[in-house]
C-alpha cells in the first residue's frame, strides 16, 4: 500500500503553501503508475518542525509503516514530512528497516545509497535552517504589526480580520462575549456561564476549523486527540476571555516579558471600559472571597476506564454529599456524550477493590504462582529505539556546544535555543530510558511474584491514604468498568489487569455494588505441572479428533500450556459491609 502524505503549514497565508489537494493528486498520479492501494495521511496547519508524535496523522503513518502495512511512501518533497532533522532520521531508518520505498515528487529515492543519504541529511539540515530564519522572520513581522495594531495568528474570540489585516468585531461570536461579561458582573461563575453557552449552542473560537487539537491527561499523561468542530466551552476558557483586555480594545505582545510587553490601543473594542473594569473588579473579589478549596482523595484516579467508550473514570465528590461517585468522563459536562456508562458508588468500589487485593487469599496465590510474562517483548523494542535516539541526541547536543563556542555565532540565539531544546531532550530520553529498564527488569525479573506478595502483605488497616494508594497502582495496570441496563437497574462488569501480568480478573455487581461475584480469571499458561499435564492431555485429544499424530518431542517443543480462562464463580466472592467501610475524607 503507498501512504500519500500531505502537510500544509500553519498561518500560512493562501497561495504561499502547497494546497493538501495539490498533494494528493501528485500521490494518486504514483498510486495509478504502481498500480497499488493508496491511504492518506494528513496533517492540515501544522509546522513541519513538530515531533513525529506532535504530528497525529505522521504518527499514524509511522506506526502503519512499522506494522508492516506499508509498501511505500509518497510526499510533494522532503520538507512535507520534516523540517526537523530528528524526525528524517527517525522515517529514513524505519523505511530501510521496513524496506519500505520513497518517492519524493513521484521520483523514487534511495535511502541506502551513501550519495542518496549524503544528499537527504543535506536537504533536512537545509530545511532546518529554512524553519528558523523563517521563524525569526515571522516573529519581527508579528512584532511590527502588533507595534501598528494589525492582527496575526488565530484571533481572539470575538474578532476576525479586515482586508487590511485590522482588527473587526465578529458580531456573530463578540454578542456572545458581552453575555459572558454580562453574566459574570450578574455574580454567575466561570463554569456555569460555560454550561449555558454550551447548552445554547454557542461557537466555541475552535468550531469553525478543521483539524484536531490536541490534550495531556492529568492523572495518566496519556494523550488524546480531539476534533476541533466538537470543542465545548469550558469554565477555564471563559475565564481567559473574561481576563483579556483586548475586549476593551487594548492589545497585549509578549505579555509574560516584563521588559519587553507592549500594550497597543487598538481602534475597536467589544465593550467599554467602564465594564471590563467592573468585571474584573469583581472576578477578583470572588476569588477572595470563595474560601479554601476542599482537596478530596481518590484511590482509582488514573487506572479506570470506561468499557463503552474507553474515556476516562474518574471519581467526583461534593461538600454537601449529593455527589460520590466515580462516573465517565463522557457522562460529564461538557461532553455528555457516552450514553450506556452509568456512576458506581465511590467508597463501595474503592473498599470492593481494598479487599480483592489485600483480604482474598485466592489472589496472592494465584499471581505468585503465574509465570514469567512476554510483556517485555514489545518494551525492549521501545528501548532499542530510545537508545539509538539517545546517541542522535548526544552528537546533536555536542555538534550544538561547539557551535555556539564559535565566536561568531556565540550571540545566536537561535543555536542557543536548539542547545538548550536537544540537552533537555537528551535528558528526559536519559530518563525514560532507565524507566524503561527498570519497568523490563521488574517484568522480567524471577523476583517479581515476591515483590507482589510483599506488596499485599504490607498491607494493614491503619495503612495511611498515600501509603494504600501507591499499593493499589503498584498491583494494578487498569480496572475497566462497563455497566449493562436491564429491567429499571441493572449490573457492573470489571475487568482487572494486574500490572507487570498477563493475568486479569473479571467480577460482577448489581447496582447496590455490595455483593461481588468473581465471575473469571484468565492466565497465559500453565503455572502448575498439574496444569500443563491438563494441557497436554487436551492437546492430545484435540489432535485425535482431528485425525493428526500427536509427536511428543515436535508438538511439545515451546510448549508452556494454553491460554484459559477459569471460571471462578466456586468462590464465594466479596460480600462489602458499609458499617466497616475505609473513608478516605
Amino acid at each position: 500500500m503507498l501512504a500519500i502524505y500531505c502537510r500544509t503549514s500553519k498561518n500560512k497565508e493562501e497561495g504561499t503553501d502547497y494546497s493538501i489537494e495539490t498533494q494528493q493528486q501528485g500521490g494518486l498520479k504514483l498510486a495509478e503508475q504502481l498500480g497499488i492501494e493508496h491511504k492518506f495521511y494528513i496533517d492540515e496547519g501544522m509546522s513541519g518542525t513538530l515531533a513525529i508524535e506532535d504530528r497525529p496523522s505522521l504518527a499514524d503513518m509511522m506506526s502503519d509503516l512499522t506494522k508492516g502495512i506499508l509498501t511505500c511512501v509518497y510526499c510533494f518533497d522532503q520538507s512535507r514530512i520534516e523540517r526537523n532533522t530528528l524526525v528524517w532520521d527517525i522515517f529514513s531508518a524505519e523505511c530501510i528497516t521496513h524496506k519500505c520505498k520513497y518517492y519524493p515528487n513521484g521520483n523514487e529515492f534511495d535511502l541506502t545509497n551513501e550519495e542518496s543519504v549524503f544528499n537527504s541529511k543535506l536537504m533536512s539540515l537545509v530545511n532546518s535552517y529554512y524553519a528558523k530564519i523563517t521563524s525569526r522572520k515571522v516573529k519581527l513581522a508579528n512584532h511590527n504589526k502588533t507595534l501598528k495594531g494589525k492582527t496575526h495568528g488565530m484571533k481572539p474570540y470575538g474578532y476576525k480580520r479586515d482586508m487590511e489585516n485590522n482588527f473587526e468585531i465578529f458580531e456573530e461570536e463578540a454578542k456572545y462575549v458581552r453575555k459572558m461579561f454580562d453574566l459574570s458582573l450578574q455574580g454567575v461563575g466561570t463554569y456555569t456561564i460555560a454550561n449555558i453557552l454550551n447548552e445554547e449552542g454557542a461557537p466555541t473560537k475552535f468550531n469553525r476549523f478543521k483539524g484536531k487539537i490536541k490534550r495531556k491527561d492529568e492523572y495518566t499523561n496519556a494523550i488524546t486527540f480531539y476534533e476541533k468542530s466538537d470543542v465545548k466551552w469550558r469554565g477555564n476558557v471563559i475565564h481567559d476571555i473574561l481576563k483579556n483586555p483586548i475586549y476593551k480594545g487594548i492589545r497585549v505582545w509578549n505579555k509574560n516579558n516584563i521588559e519587553r510587553r507592549i500594550e497597543v490601543k487598538l481602534n475597536v473594542q467589544i465593550l467599554n471600559d467602564d465594564l471590563w473594569d467592573k468585571v474584573n473588579e469583581n472576578l477578583s473579589k470572588n476569588i477572595k472571597n470563595v474560601g479554601k478549596r476542599a482537596v478530596y482523595k481518590y484511590l482509582l484516579n488514573g487506572i479506570i476506564i470506561c468499557g463503552h467508550c474507553e474515556n476516562e473514570v474518574l471519581g467526583k465528590k461534593r461538600p454537601n454529599g449529593n455527589d460520590n461517585s466515580y462516573k465517565c468522563k463522557g457522562k460529564r459536562p461538557p461532553h455528555k456524550d457516552c450514553q450506556n456508562s452509568r456512576a458506581i458508588s465511590l467508597p463501595k468500589l474503592e473498599n470492593f477493590i481494598i479487599h480483592h487485593l489485600f483480604k482474598t487469599k485466592n489472589l496472592k496465590e494465584l499471581l505468585i504462582e503465574a509465570p514469567k510474562s512476554s510483556a517485555s517483548i514489545p518494551l525492549r523494542q521501545t528501548l532499542e529505539d530510545k537508545k539509538s535516539e539517545l546517541i542522535f541526541l548526544d552528537k546533536q547536543v555536542k555538534h550544538l556546544a561547539k557551535l555556539i563556542k564559535n565566536p561568531d555565532l556565540a550571540d545566536d540565539e537561535t543555536f542557543i535555543k536548539d542547545y538548550k531544546i536537544s540537552k533537555e531532550k537528551k535528558e528526559k530520553t536519559v530518563i525514560y530510558v532507565n524507566e524503561l529498564q527498570a519497568k523490563i527488569l521488574e517484568i522480567e525479573n524471577e523476583t517479581r511474584n515476591d515483590r507482589t506478595k510483599t506488596l499485599i502483605e504490607s498491607y494493614t488497616d491503619n495503612i495511611q491514604f498515600d501509603e494504600i494508594k501507591r499499593l493499589v497502582h503498584s498491583l494494578i495496570e487498569s480496572i475497566t468498568i462497563k455497566h449493562t441496563e436491564e429491567n429499571k437497574s441493572g449490573f457492573y462488569s470489571l475487568i482487572i489487569k494486574y500490572k507487570n501480568y498477563s493475568e486479569y480478573s473479571v467480577f460482577m455487581t448489581n447496582w447496590k455494588a455490595l455483593d461481588w461475584l468473581w465471575h473469571s480469571y484468565y492466565r497465559e499458561k500453565a503455572v502448575s505441572e498439574q496444569q500443563l499435564a491438563e494441557d497436554i492431555e487436551g492437546l492430545r485429544a484435540a489432535f485425535a479428533f482431528k485425525g493428526i499424530p500427536f509427536d511428543e518431542e515436535k508438538d511439545l517443543i515451546d510448549y508452556e500450556g494454553d491460554e484459559i480462562v477459569s471460571s471462578m464463580l466456586g468462590d464465594d466472592g466479596i460480600k462489602l459491609n458499609p458499617a466497616e467501610f475505609i473513608l478516605f475524607d
